[in-house]
């Protein structure tokens, strides 16, 4: 694809606000289906439905190709809210190009990315004999930013079926993501018993016990060390506890946040957590959110080749993506984890993407995944 159209593609993508909450994707799929992946050009486009609470939410997914054998080229719709427009420099869905960036909110996280990935699906669209052997399918998801929903939904509808590969097309500055940071979000309800603070050796203080406590919730973490994820973290995120300041606490709550490299067995680490005693104080815990750590072959052929193409680093998420979704830990499907835009700058005012990596982005996917796939035909 040209330049030009890449740079069309993007500025409507933001220019489409699709911001989460409500995260309504009806206005992009519209515009993607009549636009971009049009059927006369060969692409089929099924829209997934479903619903989050009261609010329908909708994914897209457009296919071309007749192999059995599916490459799945997946991002997300949502972006994160712009916030207060007046802070911005140029206002957050005008898509304005100055300087080579193109400003908005949702460049980088991750409308770069989905440019990236559609681009490469229309440079692929006259591979006649790839398509033959190959289905390649545009997964283009609602709701990554709040919950992963329309990853699952898809997921559950079966799009991993006969899976060979996953792309998933978050900002990564165009390094290689080959691991991400699996997550244990912890609620921990400790109980006392209130007394009058003027004699609290007649109650059990729980803001006391959870200073016992945080320590504790450290000291259940392994000490194992990943090359490209490095160790496993704990962040307390939250805590809440007592009424009034002559009153001694009956009650604290605290949430907090493990993200963790697979070699961190997560079962052992809710054992832990389950055995931990907090005297005299008793414990309640419970699980909020899982995703599993994911890492996956280095030597793998076509992350090779796009190393090659690309020439960057190695690296791993410390965060989830919808890859933790729609890889499964115990039927791993090779993935990888590359796009344009800076992670540093995501999710804040001024937002933006350059739009040189969004063309190399879209060239050196293109180029990787024709290298890798005509290979194996000969």
């Amino acid at each position: 694809m040209s330049k030009l159209d890449l740079t069309t593609i993007l500025r409507n993508l933001v220019q489409t606000p699709t911001e989460n909450p409500p995260g309504k994707t009806d206005h992009i799929i519209k515009y993607l289906i009549s636009e971009v992946f049009k059927e006369e050009k060969g692409f089929h486009n099924e829209i997934i439905p479903y619903k989050k609470k009261d609010v329908e939410l909708k994914n897209l997914i457009s296919t071309i190709g007749s192999g059995e054998k599916k490459i799945i080229l997946s991002g997300h719709f949502d972006v994160v809210p712009a916030g207060d427009h007046n802070k911005w420099k140029y206002p957050p869905f005008s898509a304005e190009i100055v300087d080579g960036k193109l400003y908005g909110r949702g460049s980088s996280d991750m409308k770069a990315g989905l440019t990236m990935l559609i681009g490469t699906m229309l440079n692929l669209k006259e591979e006649f004999q790839l398509l033959d052997e190959y289905t390649f399918v545009f997964l283009g998801s609602a709701d990554e930013e709040a919950g992963m929903t329309g990853a699952y939904t898809c997921f559950r509808k079966g799009i991993m079926k006969n899976a060979i590969l996953l792309i998933v097309g978050e900002p990564t500055n165009m390094n290689i993501g080959i691991a991400e940071k699996g997550l244990l979000w912890i609620s921990l309800e400790i109980q006392g018993k209130s007394a009058h603070s003027s004699t609290p050796n007649l109650g059990i203080n729980s803001i006391e016990c959870a200073l016992k406590l945080i320590p504790l919730l450290y000291s259940c973490l392994d000490e194992k060390e990943n090359k490209v994820l490095g160790k496993s973290t704990l962040n307390i995120g939250k805590i809440e506890g007592g009424s009034a300041i002559n009153i001694v606490p009956d009650k604290t709550t605290l949430t907090a946040d493990y993200r963790l490299i697979p070699e961190q067995d997560s079962g052992k680490l809710r054992r832990n957590l389950k055995n931990i005693q907090i005297s005299p104080c008793t414990l309640e815990t419970k699980v909020s959110h899982s995703l599993p750590a994911l890492q996956t072959d280095l030597n793998n052929t076509f992350i090779q080749n796009l190393l090659k193409y690309n020439k960057s680093k190695i690296i791993g998420l410390p965060y989830a993506s919808d890859a933790a979704v729609l890889v499964q830990p115990k039927k791993p499907v090779p993935f990888v984890i590359f796009g344009p835009g800076n992670p540093s700058n995501i999710h804040k005012i001024d937002e933006f993407v350059e739009l040189k990596q969004v063309f190399q982005a879209t060239e050196y996917l293109t180029n990787a995944l024709l290298q890798t796939y005509n290979k194996e035909k000969e």
